[in-house]
């Protein structure tokens, strides 16, 4: 039922209600406040008209409720009635007073929610942008390889295409080459401009050990700047997530990025980064990151999630809690895992489909 017809029916149902609410009160001789029902009216009125209109009805119902009272009294003051009149009209203006001071409040409520979900948008994009600026190396390297490989085929091309008899099968073997390396380019810039984009998450069925492996692609050079190794141990079969793409690699590489930065003061040959896939249960989809480091302080946490905490002198703090928000909005969780002999062991899990 679309919101029209809904606003429709509800209307409808509040227009029968008084009409019999109006009609026990005026035709039958119970001595109750049958008049208080109209309450009921004043309820429903409120969820389907605006507030003027439910103001109209307000005033409908006391007119109702007066003109009950007059075709059973006529305009003599009987003590009991009348009063029970007068008690059934304050209902009515309570009623209504109380229940559009709620429904303001609630509105107000719904402007604040979306005015957070708007800054939220905005700062997990700005921490986004800011992640790609930390990846620009490594990002000018993905992309230079593949140009180097067109550059390399076009001088091999013009050579082959040079020769007395051209080698056409060797020519065409190049222009396939470059090509190829073409839509590796292109591949990367796309993955990139995705990242980069300020847009609706868009929802689709995903295999995680796809979206590991493109975000491990995407930090390449930086693993190499840090000198650190990394290790995919992927669990082959996985059943797909309802997730976005974009922001799982946001969060994937943020993990990544923390790991590598955690093991900078340890000496190089111990540094390995694990990128681990796994099933929990029998609905749960995970994806665990392990570093080399020193491991997290005790006391550390318990706020490691928490807004503009950072153990980093120059970090602002949002990373994790970023993370923690997108894995959350996708019915997820995120933890630190125990029991680690060293480092650090970041995990988070979504439900499967």
């Amino acid at each position: 039922m679309s919101e029209p017809e809904r606003m429709s029916l509800l209307q409808l149902m509040a227009g029968v209600l008084a009409l019999a609410i109006f009609l026990v009160d005026a035709l039958t001789p119970l001595d109750i406040a049958i008049a208080v029902l109209y309450v009921a009216v004043m309820l429903i009125a409120v969820t389907a008209w605006p507030r003027r209109g439910t103001l109209v009805v307000m005033a409908g119902c006391m007119l109702l409720t007066v003109a009950a009272y007059v075709i059973s009294y006529g305009f003599a003051v009987v003590g009991g009635s009348f009063a029970r009149m007068l008690v059934s009209i304050i209902a009515i203006a309570v009623t209504t007073f109380l229940a559009l001071k709620g429904q303001a409040a609630t509105s107000r409520l719904l402007l604040r929610e979306e005015a957070l979900s708007r800054a939220q948008a905005q700062l997990t994009h700005v921490t986004r942008v800011t992640m790609l600026g930390e990846l620009a190396a490594s990002i000018a390297h993905e992309v230079n390889q593949p140009l180097a490989a067109i550059n390399a085929n076009g001088e091999a091309c013009l050579r082959w295409i040079d020769r007395p008899q051209p080698e056409l099968q060797e020519v065409r073997a190049s222009v396939v080459g470059m090509l190829e390396d073409a839509t590796r380019a292109s591949e990367v810039i796309r993955r990139v401009r995705l990242l980069s984009r300020k847009s609706e998450p868009s929802y689709a069925p995903l295999a995680i050990n796809a979206i590991v492996a493109e975000s491990a692609t995407l930090v390449q050079r930086e693993l190499a700047r840090h000198d650190v190794r990394l290790t995919q141990r992927l669990t082959h079969g996985l059943p797909l997530v309802h997730a976005d793409r974009v922001q799982l690699q946001q969060v994937i590489i943020n993990l990544m990025m923390n790991g590598m930065q955690a093991m900078e003061d340890i000496p190089a040959p111990q540094r390995e980064l694990v990128l681990e896939t796994s099933l929990i249960g029998d609905d749960r989809v995970a994806v665990t990151v392990l570093d080399c480091g020193h491991g997290i302080a005790p006391a550390h946490r318990d706020k490691l999630f928490d807004p503009f905490f950072s153990t980093k002198a120059e970090g602002m703090g949002m990373g994790l809690p970023i993370c923690r928000s997108i894995i959350e909005s996708h019915g997820g969780r995120i933890k630190v895992i125990d029991g680690v002999d060293h480092g650090a062991a970041l995990q988070f899990s979504l439900p499967s489909i």
